[in-house]
């Protein structure tokens, strides 16, 4: 009865996170989830240890900006028939509910979502903490990091142990919810069509969409506020900067919890974020990466922050047309 009540209670999380879909959602539930049909763990970027049955999209190969600042689907991050074919390969169905994690804190499982967003996927999700955290409360893994401890600690005296060790850690490994790349065992892909639905482009901006925002605000628009995600202290270590009448530097990094790879809870996000008012304009870019104001902008929408908006170029994109000196 109790196993009973325990299912009907995991299957209710379930059926609240399909009606929901919450931008980020902890290991706890992610868990549930691994290998159901119709749910695909998606890694965004090259990783030795993956979650079991993961597919790989690397998300830094999907941004179309040139090195001289071309971008043919701009504002989109990506265009549209590079993501069909790419997802299309993985075998990945438009209705499949996506579970996306990275090693970098969110900020690649972020971008790829933005860009799935805005280009129709509507079902998905940001697992936070990726694969370390499903590790941690694994309890297999937990089993074969005792062992593994065991053999370490082993003395002349009991190296006769190891054998018996060893064969503990051959059975718990094809067991293990995070596994070594080369221990996958993907089913034979279909060659799936994946079709782009009704994107949304509201939330991205293009080159001439920021300088437009930038000329509102240097007019006065008190409505509008412009946040550099990238200040130039994260790329220089320089504090200062020169920035445009009305941006503000707030660094992508204040979000995350650097020793869990993961962002900060909600209660220490929206103290981060007081001062920010909820009913106003935001505008974040960062001209280094992208990716990095898109993971900002993921985070903001988190904590309640719905007018929020991300330019999807960097510096190439911006000087663009511009003579260099």
């Amino acid at each position: 009865m109790k196993k009973i009540l325990i299912l009907l209670i995991l299957n209710m999380n379930l059926l609240l996170l399909y009606a929901n879909e919450p931008i980020y959602i902890d290991a706890k539930l992610a868990i549930q989830m691994i290998e159901k049909r119709d749910i695909t763990f998606v890694v965004a970027e090259k990783m030795k240890e993956i979650i079991r049955g993961s597919k790989m999209v690397d998300t830094s190969t999907l941004f179309s900006s040139s090195i001289l600042g071309d971008m043919p689907c701009s504002p989109l991050y990506s265009c549209p028939l590079a993501v069909e074919k790419k997802l299309s390969k993985l075998g990945i169905k438009r209705d499949d509910f996506l579970v996306l994690y990275d090693k970098s804190y969110g900020v690649y499982a972020s971008t790829l979502y933005s860009i799935l967003e805005s280009l129709g996927h509507q079902k998905m999700t940001i697992l936070n903490g990726g694969a370390e955290a499903i590790s941690k409360i694994d309890p297999n893994q937990k089993l074969y990091n005792k062992y593994i401890d065991e053999i370490i600690n082993l003395s002349k005296e009991e190296k006769s142990k190891l054998e018996d060790i060893q064969k503990k850690l051959d059975i718990l490994k094809p067991h293990l919810l995070v596994q070594k790349k080369s221990l996958e065992t993907s089913k034979i892909l279909e060659k799936n069509s994946y079709k782009i639905g009704k994107g949304n482009i509201d939330f991205l901006l293009s080159n001439n969409d920021l300088k437009k925002v930038i000329r509102e605000a240097q007019m006065g628009d008190k409505n509008i506020t412009i946040v550099d995600t990238c200040p130039m202290v994260d790329i220089v270590g320089n504090k200062y900067g020169n920035y445009e009448l009305g941006v503000k530097p707030f660094s992508w990094k204040k979000v995350i919890d650097i020793e869990d790879n993961r962002i900060k809870s909600k209660e220490e996000l929206n103290e981060l974020f007081n001062s920010f008012e909820k009913d106003k304009e935001y505008t974040l870019y960062c001209m280094e990466d992208s990716s990095k104001a898109l993971f900002m902008m993921t985070v903001m929408r988190y904590i309640g922050y719905n007018n929020v908006k991300a330019f999807t170029g960097n510096w190439s994109v911006w000087t663009r047309g511009k003579d260099e000196k």
